[in-house]
């Protein structure tokens, strides 16, 4: 073989080898971001519980201070 055949297969080689370890590298880098979106997303669901329980629980109190309100005849 003549030497410029044996650059050109050694160039592509090396670009095909390139390319696959950046492709591997960016797939765990990938998964990696979905298991941390995974849990930022767990987060955020038991945040909006809270939330929505907290929500219950002051409206519940608003139901009791107007009840206070009407026996203390203050206008709700």
């Amino acid at each position: 073989m003549s030497d410029s055949v044996i650059v050109a297969i050694i160039t592509a080689a090396s670009a095909v080898a390139t390319a696959v370890t950046a492709l591997l590298l960016n797939y765990r880098g990938f998964s990696s971001l979905e298991n941390r979106m995974a849990g930022v997303e767990q987060r955020i669901t038991s945040l909006d519980q809270r939330v929505y329980d907290l929500t219950g629980a002051v409206n519940e109190l608003d139901k009791q201070l107007t009840k206070v309100e009407i026996k203390l005849g203050i206008q709700p």
